[in-house]
């Protein structure tokens, strides 16, 4: 039923980062976030985060995925103004039904 791992899923790392906020500041921190390049996508959730954030960066040869994440990506975020705390995911390996032409 999935597609095969796309060539570009293993030039790229992908992972999950929970962010929580300070209350009613969800819109604001994700408009902030969106404006990142790392940041493919943004959403409000519910539960103890507030808001799901999808991070693409770019894999580097003899550097640990997240350390690449944290020099990319969760710095940045974490510095972002009502940000409080948050949470990453990075997944082990992934399939999609999306093709590499989309």
């Amino acid at each position: 039923m999935f597609l095969q791992e796309p060539q570009q899923m293993k030039q790229f790392l992908r992972a999950f980062i929970l962010v929580q906020v300070e209350p009613m500041r969800e819109k604001d921190v994700m408009e902030e976030l969106l404006k990142m390049e790392e940041v493919i996508e943004a959403h409000m959730i519910t539960g103890e985060y507030d808001v799901l954030a999808v991070v693409q960066a770019r894999r580097h040869f003899l550097e640990a995925d997240y350390d690449v994440l944290f020099n990319t990506a969760i710095a940045k975020i974490e510095s972002v103004k009502y940000v409080i705390d948050t949470n990453t995911i990075i997944g082990i390996a992934s399939k999609t039904k999306i093709s590499d032409s989309v």
